[in-house]
């Protein structure tokens, strides 16, 4: 079972306290039964260094629990980061 999540359309600008709602969501969607989550970064302008660990802190509990986490559709920036954090696995690209 996979849910896609279209983060772009609830948070545009992944920083600040937008930031901590979109870690809230990340939990919610660890603790559910998904065995893949999308995350589609269309339309995400800009994230902050928070929002990137606590993407990394999700992918790393869904993969010890045998589940995936995706990456879709991210920026030119947040793909630029993604390869600077070195978790560019996770981005496909379409």
């Amino acid at each position: 079972m996979e849910i896609v999540v279209n983060v772009g359309e609830q948070f545009p600008q992944l920083t600040g306290p937008a930031s901590d709602e979109f870690a809230k969501e990340l939990l919610r969607l660890e603790d559910s039964d998904f065995e893949v989550v999308v995350l589609n970064m269309s339309g995400v302008e800009s994230i902050s260094s928070m929002a990137m660990g606590s993407i990394f802190a999700s992918h790393q509990k869904l993969n010890e629990q045998g589940r995936r986490l995706i990456i879709k559709d991210a920026s030119a920036q947040v793909s630029r980061l993604l390869k600077m954090v070195n978790m560019a696995h996770l981005s496909e690209e379409e």
